[in-house]
């Protein structure tokens, strides 16, 4: 008897260590772009810079992105960060600072 309480244990913890891991992956960014969620009343406007592993202001592209009230939008920058700024960058840099989101991360506006 005891021998059988031993195996359900160990198959217990087992499965227990399995599904933490497939949680904690699933909640690790991966790539594939930045998605940006509005949960505001209002309209947000980002401008984005991304493309490299390089700082903010030295990423090769930019873009700017419109989010809706209430919407998502993504930004497919592949494996790269995405740094954005909510007032108009100048010359690269932005007034308020740049704010940078993982690769296959998620920014939230309240």
């Amino acid at each position: 008897m005891c021998r059988v309480y031993k195996s359900s244990l160990v198959l217990a913890l087992v499965a227990g260590a399995v599904l933490s891991a497939a949680v904690f992956a699933a909640d690790t960014p991966t790539g594939n772009g930045v998605t940006f969620a509005n949960g505001s009343n209002h309209g947000i406007t980002l401008y984005a810079r991304f493309g490299s592993d390089a700082s903010c202001e030295e990423k090769p592209k930019a873009q700017t992105v419109r989010v809706e009230p209430g919407q998502n939008t993504s930004l497919d920058s592949g494996s790269s960060s995405v740094c954005f700024c909510l007032q108009v960058p100048d010359r690269r840099t932005c007034p308020s600072g740049w704010i940078e989101v993982k690769a296959g991360g998620t920014r939230h506006f309240q």
